[in-house]
This record gives structure tokens, sequence and C-alpha cells, in this order.
């Protein structure tokens, strides 16, 4: 079951890890990368596939005990830990509601549907949208006819929105990068 504040009960939010359970996780892949890169192994510490923040923690805080002879992948493991769980205080995300077309295609949108945009009060610029399996993918279009603000704790929305803010993205650029990605992935052939 995913962890929903009380204040943000009353939205139908992740409706399918209600239902199915699994947690949502926003994270720091450069991160989380370079603590791969000391431990020559990713095991454990992307948040995939984790039914809660405890459970993931745990797994991290299983690798920092299992490697406590090094303190340099101790140090970095630590930072992992402490940057996720910054980045998962779901009280500081805004609410979204889309109000654009629907796609049912991979990665689509609902219109109507309720969106996580994660963030951190010390840091709050749009960083993606979340829906029911992870993180879906940065490169939303933000358009102010897309999207309708529910809460917005850190005013994050509101600036990527309204004042095209850090993260804003167009309808059109948001096309012309799907077309090129397109275009790279149908031109596998040599």
């Amino acid at each position: 079951m995913p962890y929903i504040p009380k204040e943000h009960e009353k939205y139908n939010l992740l409706p399918l890890c209600r239902k199915d359970g699994g947690e949502v996780f926003d994270y720091p892949s450069k991160l989380i990368y370079e603590a791969e890169q000391l431990l020559g192994s990713s095991v454990g510490l992307f948040p995939y596939n984790f039914d809660s923040y405890e459970d993931y923690f745990a797994s991290v805080d299983g690798l920092i005990r299992d490697n406590s002879e090094n303190p340099e992948i101790v140090s970095k493991l630590s930072e992992v830990r402490e940057m996720v769980w910054k980045m998962n205080q779901k009280e500081e995300w805004s609410i979204l509601r889309y109000i654009g077309p629907s796609d049912d295609g991979p990665c689509g949108l609902t219109n109507g549907k309720l969106y996580y945009w994660p963030t951190r009060k010390e840091n709050p610029v749009y960083c993606g949208v979340v829906d029911d399996e992870e993180f879906t993918a940065y490169l939303y279009p933000t358009e102010k006819s897309l999207w309708e603000i529910v809460e917005d704790p850190t005013g994050m929305a509101y600036q990527t929105i309204y004042n095209r803010g850090k993260g804003y993205l167009s309808q059109a650029e948001h096309d012309d990068f799907m077309e090129q990605i397109r275009k790279q992935f149908g031109n596998t052939e040599e």
C-alpha cells in the first residue's frame, strides 16, 4: 500500500497502487549511479518493486551494513538514503488534474485523473509526473491548457505552468522531441 498523506486521502491518487500494492518513488538517478559504481552492483538501490518506503530503506540499510568496512561506500549509500527520503515527502508534492486529451498508449495520461508532481520545498522545481507505477516521464508537456492545479504547497506547479519555470515543456517541444525519439528507435537497422 503506498503512503498517501492524510490530507491527500480525499483525492483518488495512485488507485492501482492502492488496489494492488506497491509504492512510487522519486529518486536521484545520478547519485544512485555513483553508488552503483562504488558497489559494482545495483542490487537494492533503484527503488523499483518495493511495497513501501520502509522496505526500500531497509534494503539500503542492509547494503550499508554489508559494506561497513568501506567508509566511502557507506557515505555514498547514506547520501542516497537521505536524498531518497527527502525527495519522497509527498506532503510537499503538488497534485494536478490532467485536463488534456486521454492517451491510452504506453505512458499515456488520462483526462480527469489526478497526478502527483514531486518536488522538494528546498528545491521546488518540476521534475516529472508520477502515476500508479513509477515516475512516468520528465517529458510531459506542462502547458496550462493541459493541467489544473489542485494542491501546490511549494508553488512549483504554478511557477512551471504560468511562469514557464524550470522544466516547462510546450506541446510543440514535446511533440518534436518524441518524433526525434521515434526516428532514432525506428532507424536501428544498418
